[in-house]
C-alpha cells in the first residue's frame, strides 16, 4: 500500500495555502501518524471551533508545530465541523429572532384589540348621539393629533392593499400571506381512482385450504 503523501481535496477544505503546504510537509515527514490523537487534540479542536486560527492555536500550544496542527485539522475535518456548527448556531439564532418577533406582534395586536374593545363602543355611541353620550376618553383634540391619525391610517391601508410607492407599490405583505403561491394555484387536485373490484380481488392472497 502506497504511503499517503498529499492531502485530498476534501482534506484541504477550509485551510489556507500556507496551512496546506505546512500540513503536507509534516505528512510526508511523519506520515498520518504525525497527526494528533483525538484526546490530545481536544483543547486545540475546541479553540478552532470557536474561531481561532491554526497560527493562534500554535502560539497557545508551543509544544506542537503549525504543520502538525494543520495536518490534524485536515485529517480530522475540523473546518467542516466548524462550518456545520456555525450553520446550526445561525439557524438557532434565526429561529429565536422569528419567535421573538412573533411574540411581539402577538403582544402588540392583543394590546390594540383591548384598546379597540375598550374605546370603540364609547366612540360609536358618541358618533350616533353626541348630545346624550359623553365624549370618549380616546379622541383627537387638536390638528396635530388629527394629522397623526390620518397619516397612521394611510400607512395601514397602503401597507395592506399595495398602495405603496416605487417598485413595491403593487405588493402587499398582508395579501401576499393570504394568497396561494402560483404552483399551488395551478396544481390540479388529484382525482380519486375508480374503485375496481377486480383489482381488489387480484390483490387478495389465494386460499390454500390450510387455514
Amino acid at each position: 500500500m502506497a504511503l499517503k503523501k498529499n492531502l485530498t481535496e476534501e482534506e484541504r477544505y477550509g485551510l489556507s495555502e500556507e496551512e496546506i503546504k505546512l500540513a503536507t510537509k509534516h505528512l510526508r515527514k511523519n506520515k498520518t501518524a504525525g497527526a494528533l490523537q483525538d484526546l490530545e487534540a481536544a483543547k486545540l479542536y475546541e479553540m478552532y471551533l470557536l474561531g481561532d486560527s491554526i497560527a493562534k492555536i500554535a502560539q497557545n500550544f508551543p509544544n506542537y508545530t503549525i504543520g502538525q496542527i494543520a495536518l490534524t485539522a485536515a485529517l480530522r475535518g475540523w473546518a467542516k465541523d466548524r462550518d456545520k456548527m456555525q450553520h446550526t448556531l445561525q439557524d438557532r439564532v434565526r429561529a429565536k429572532v422569528v419567535k421573538s418577533v412573533l411574540d411581539q406582534v402577538d403582544f402588540l395586536t392583543s394590546m390594540m384589540a383591548v384598546a379597540n374593545a375598550e374605546h370603540l363602543e364609547a366612540m360609536i355611541k358618541y358618533v350616533q348621539d353626541p348630545i346624550n353620550n359623553p365624549k370618549p376618553a380616546m379622541r383627537v383634540t387638536n390638528i396635530k393629533e388629527y394629522k397623526d391619525v390620518a397619516e397612521t391610517l394611510y400607512k395601514i391601508v397602503a401597507g395592506s392593499t399595495g398602495g405603496g410607492t416605487g417598485k413595491g407599490k403593487d405588493k402587499s405583505p398582508m395579501f401576499d400571506a393570504l394568497t396561494a403561491s402560483p404552483n399551488k394555484q395551478n396544481q390540479e387536485p388529484e382525482e380519486d381512482e375508480d374503485f375496481d373490484i377486480t383489482k381488489l380481488a387480484d390483490a387478495m392472497p389465494t386460499p390454500t385450504g390450510k387455514e
